[in-house]
């Protein structure tokens, strides 16, 4: 995401997943901070890292995609170096089947590569993985296509005004505020292009996403992209009657930009950790990827500090790319950044 505050050149997403193979079924990963949300790497970002060496470890098996995936969140990781240990739960003709953990803390330069008594479980994972390119079969429509939702938000965008420009007649890249800049690193490495005039649907957050660094988003970035959000999004998934109260209310020219620093202020308080997160692939994206892919958030419930989300991914002929949901929390951001307990980390 686009932000007014100054950025170093960030790492490539491409280079930032890359994953080293340390024996038969462990590889080592380095979390990169330019990836983060305050101190702790993004979800999806750290999913990345572990399908990359699930990717690298069925490799010879030429299933290099996922199908499916499921993981939790025990614990927060935390940037540096992660060793991810993959165990075979059934390797098949057509789709394997694996369990993945990422560790940090407590690593070691041999095997067994991590110390039990030390090192933290941070992410979970059971995958599937195929060649979705060699999938052949049944093919019905369905009648999702003859409905609303099928359909990509209209207008479509003027792609090369949003890149020069910044906006169309219809979308407008959202802009991260400057006290949020250094805290979420992480929505710096997207651009969003949201709705000028507010949500298309009621409750429905449409945008089309591209990488600010012009890198095209591969196959292997999907769970990267579905984990990421607009730092305004709640302003499209809040109920219309939410949204006149709070944030179409009339504002006072003398106090407008006092009220801005306040909501500012909220944003950059709140971290959004997730809990689980389930991903669906549909297709297999172009080898050398995609520059633009439209996104569609909704959420049915946001109660009580925990909310669900349901991410729709489509190209722009408006094929699905992708499916996810998760469950995650709403927290103060002093939970992400405090500090953990010390202990003995011998790191690779």
């Amino acid at each position: 995401m686009a932000s007014d505050a100054p950025d170093r050149n960030p790492a490539l997403f491409s280079e930032a997943t890359k994953v080293v193979r340390l024996d038969s079924y462990t590889y080592e990963a380095n979390l990169d901070e330019d990836f983060g949300i305050g101190a702790v790497p993004n979800g999806g970002y750290a999913v990345s890292c572990m399908l990359a060496a699930a990717s690298a470890h069925l490799s010879s098996r030429r299933q290099p995609d996922v199908l499916t995936a499921h993981f939790e969140f025990p614990s927060r990781t935390s940037t540096g170096a992660a060793v991810v240990v993959i165990e075979d739960v059934k390797v098949g003709q057509q789709i394997s089947i694996l369990h993945l953990t990422l560790w940090q803390g407590g690593l070691l330069s041999q095997a067994p590569w991590v110390t039990p008594s030390v090192s933290r479980r941070s992410i979970l994972g059971y995958v599937n993985f195929s060649n979705l390119r060699a999938f052949t079969g049944m093919t019905i429509p369905t009648g999702y296509w003859e409905t609303p939702a099928a359909e990509l938000p209209s207008p479509m965008p003027d792609f090369q005004a949003l890149k020069t420009e910044g906006s169309d007649k219809g979308w407008e890249l959202s802009r991260i505020p400057k006290s949020s800049a250094q805290i979420q690193r992480s929505l710096q490495r997207w651009q969003f292009y949201l709705p000028r005039h507010g949500p298309l649907t009621p409750g429905v957050c449409d945008m089309w996403i591209r990488l600010a660094s012009g890198e095209r988003i591969t196959q292997g970035a999907l769970a990267y992209v579905v984990d990421s959000f607009p730092i305004n999004m709640n302003t499209f998934l809040a109920s219309t009657e939410m949204r006149e109260l709070f944030y179409n209310a009339p504002r006072n020219p003398e106090t407008s930009t006092q009220e801005n620093h306040s909501e500012d202020k909220q944003r950059a308080g709140v971290w959004l950790p997730t809990v689980v997160m389930n991903l669906e692939v549909k297709k297999a994206l172009p080898e050398d990827g995609i520059e633009w892919l439209a996104v569609r958030v909704t959420s049915k419930q946001i109660q009580d500090g925990k909310f669900d989300i349901d991410i729709v991914v489509r190209d722009g002929e408006g094929e699905l790319v992708a499916l996810s949901n998760h469950v995650a929390l709403i927290l103060e951001m002093e939970r992400n950044t405090v500090k953990r307990k010390p202990s003995t980390k011998s790191m690779l």
